[in-house]
């Protein structure tokens, strides 16, 4: 009941309620843009590509590239990329090499120590930014009281399976709230595939939660970071389960955590992001996960009471869209559970397999 109707609410937000910001179309910062990469090999040089062809100055661009350890020589494709005779690239670009990895936050915080620009966007090597990406973005930025912006995340392919099926439906939930949370005052659940703050305010990325922990500790510091419709970036996935799993389950676990930091500085009397924003989501993402068992043995008992019903289950199941919307919710609370797990147990997942 309440994440329907936290929904609704927040879709309703998102398409009716103005921004109330102050913007200037003509701002144009110096921007780095930080990549981090681990065995790369086949996305970087598009993704080079992709930056070149962006609508914004280059002479105001900056890009760092830090590779942490790759084994498939991506470090030493995009120096030839860069140094090739026949290529030249019209922004600043540096490449900083790794011996070990030690994680996406920790790489950004290495590269960060190298970056010049007025802002500081992140981006990952397999995803694609529209041309007006950088330009739509910085606008927003250009209001005293928004420190952050991120965009949101469109599948190159949303239809190949019921993995990415299911992942296209949850993303189009998923967007909503968040720009409906920006428009109120603030989203701290981020997509540092692309995502721009600035660097007089971020002193370093948040290493237990990258993105959103970010995003946190801007809010904390008195400042808006939102998500808005007008950005997105093109993100593959995969079609398989067994590596959508993997990835929720990690995604799963930062949101985990980033709630409970939440919800110990609700306690406190500390939290300046908005208090129910913050108690919805701490109820969705850490107590209605445990409430799913229990409404998985209700409705099984109620099959058992009124067996006509279970004639009914296959057909909704044999719908498309039925048995799409059942796995989403199903999986996500199956994700949502095994993060919770995980945290309990201390287990970090600072990096993954490829």
């Amino acid at each position: 009941m309440i994440p329907s109707v936290y929904y609704l609410f927040m879709k309703r937000t998102a398409e009716k309620k103005p921004w109330n910001l102050s913007l200037n179309e003509r701002y144009e910062p110096t921007v780095t843009i930080i990549i981090a990469t681990y065995n790369e090999a086949k996305n970087i040089l598009n993704k080079l590509q992709n930056i070149e062809e962006l609508d914004y100055p280059k002479d105001k661009l900056e890009v760092i590239i830090v590779d942490s350890a790759s084994t498939d020589g991506t470090a030493d494709l995009a120096k030839a990329h860069i140094n090739a005779a026949t290529h030249t690239i019209s922004f600043r670009t540096l490449i900083l090499e790794e011996t070990e990895r030690k994680g996406k936050a920790k790489a950004l915080n290495h590269a960060l120590k190298h970056a010049s620009g007025e802002i500081i966007a992140t981006s990952d090597a397999d995803c694609l930014w529209p041309r007006h990406s950088m330009r739509y973005a910085v606008k927003y930025l250009s209001d005293p009281q928004v420190a952050a912006v991120c965009g949101q995340e469109a599948l190159i392919t949303p239809d190949n399976s019921s993995a990415t099926r299911t992942e296209s439906q949850y993303r189009g939930l998923f967007n909503y709230i968040r720009v409906g949370e920006s428009k109120i005052h603030s989203t701290i659940v981020f997509e540092g595939a692309l995502a721009l703050y600035k660097r007089g305010l971020l002193k370093r990325f948040d290493e237990p939660c990258d993105d959103s922990g970010s995003a946190l500790d801007l809010v904390q510091k008195g400042y808006r970071t939102i998500m808005v419709p007008d950005i997105y970036f093109l993100n593959p996935i995969s079609s398989k389960w067994s590596e959508k799993l993997a990835k929720k389950t990690r995604r799963a676990q930062h949101l985990v955590e980033i709630w409970h930091r939440c919800l110990s500085l609700d306690l406190k009397r500390k939290l300046k992001l908005n208090s129910w924003i913050s108690r919805v989501n701490v109820f969705l993402y850490i107590i209605n996960p445990f409430l799913f068992p229990v409404f998985i043995l209700t409705l099984t008992l109620l099959l058992i009471e009124y067996p006509v019903v279970i004639l009914a289950t296959p057909l909704i199941l044999l719908i498309p869209k039925g048995r799409d919307l059942f796995l989403l919710y199903f999986t996500n609370y199956l994700f949502l559970l095994q993060a919770i797990f995980m945290e309990m147990l201390g287990k970090k997942q600072v990096v993954w397999k490829k």
